[in-house]
């Protein structure tokens, strides 16, 4: 996969040629001259930020493409467990800056444009290891759908089907998924 940047909407900044040419015209005033170096030094260091600042998104977006290429390949079930702290270990910055580029940025991918903060789920533990929140939330809906609607799955009985499928979940993370997709208590998804 390849990683761009969608930048053209972000104006080409630079410092003019003619505020650089009355800072070195040496027979302008000394305070005109330093005050227009204080402002060319200020646009400088606001380019610079700019230009580290997608260079950061970037490579944040890179780490993001290594670590699931498996989901972008196969789609959701087999999106994995990633921490902002993995990601920021492996580019040497703080996690915390890894949480403001990813703010309100968004990801195309072939399987959908996502944002990426949902590339970052935490991880539920599994006999085979760890399994993003993300696609034990789609497992807990796969087995909901396949219930018998006459005698629906309580949520001890859900989380008892995932459990003999190896992800150890508790009845009250069943119901917060199942609330959090928006299903019908048991009672409520009977069907006579």
């Amino acid at each position: 996969y390849m990683v761009t940047l969608e930048d053209s909407f972000i104006p080409h900044l630079r410092v003019s040629n003619h505020y650089k040419s009355i800072f070195k015209d040496k027979t302008n005033d000394a305070d005109a001259r330093n005050y227009i170096k204080k402002k060319i030094m200020s646009a400088k260091w606001l380019i610079e930020s700019i230009e580290q600042r997608q260079q950061t998104l970037y490579n944040v977006a890179s780490e993001i493409v290594k670590a699931q290429n498996d989901f972008l390949d196969h789609g959701l079930s087999h999106l994995r467990p990633l921490k902002m702290q993995d990601v920021a270990d492996r580019l040497g910055i703080h996690v915390s800056t890894v949480s403001r580029a990813i703010a309100e940025k968004y990801i195309q991918t072939p399987r959908g444009i996502f944002a990426m903060k949902f590339f970052f789920s935490g991880a539920v533990k599994t006999e085979e290891g760890d399994e993003s929140r993300v696609r034990v939330k789609q497992r807990v809906k796969e087995v909901i759908e396949q219930e018998d609607r006459r005698n629906p799955l309580s949520d001890d009985e859900v989380a008892d089907k995932l459990k003999a499928q190896g992800i150890d979940i508790a009845r009250r993370t069943v119901t917060k998924y199942r609330k959090a997709l928006r299903i019908a208590s048991s009672r409520q998804r009977r069907e006579y």
